[in-house]
């Protein structure tokens, strides 16, 4: 494939993951609104997450350039910088999740638990295809079909921090 195709396909999946994220934030907000409403802790809280996760991604970064010069990275550069990106929201959903400040007032924790299983689903199944055709791991590299495994990984600790968070909320209550 040509790097303009190639290009052309990030560029295609990222904005097809903008509008789904749009429309399932209309899904899961109980009225039916893009914006997500928050109480004056929670944007305190999200945003401290906001600069632990940007902090995150600065150390990163400054890592890969320090390392990376003549260094083979297991890697496509692409992948190297999604995981950077994916660490940082890691980081940010993480400590909101800790905090309380993630679940937003009008959210729908039930859509949202559905939704985040769906959408882990079917990227660790976009992984699984890449993985049987050769496709996620070739000439010593994970190649770009590893963003789907990072995204599908996310979604899915995002529900284990969620239900330790639970589980520990339930304890401190008894």
């Amino acid at each position: 494939m040509s790097i303009a195709g190639r290009s052309l396909g990030i560029f295609t999946g990222v904005l097809a993951g903008l509008i789904l994220a749009l429309v399932i934030a209309r899904i899961i907000n109980k009225d039916h609104q893009f914006k997500t409403e928050y109480d004056e802790m929670q944007k305190r809280i999200r945003g401290d997450g906001y600069k632990y996760g940007f902090y995150t991604m600065v150390i990163c970064e400054a890592l890969l350039l320090a390392f990376s010069d003549g260094n083979k990275l297991p890697a496509e550069a692409p992948v190297i910088h999604f995981f950077v990106i994916w660490l940082g929201i890691l980081v940010q959903i993480a400590y909101c999740i800790w905090k309380g400040a993630y679940v937003g007032l009008n959210t729908n924790p039930t859509r949202y638990i559905i939704i985040l299983g769906i959408v882990s689903v079917f990227n660790f199944a976009v992984s699984y295809m890449a993985w049987k055709d050769g496709q996620l791991f070739a000439d010593g590299k994970w190649q770009i079909q590893t963003v789907n495994l990072l995204c599908g990984l996310l979604f899915a600790l995002i529900g284990l921090i969620s239900l330790v968070r639970k589980l520990t909320d339930r304890e401190v209550e008894e």
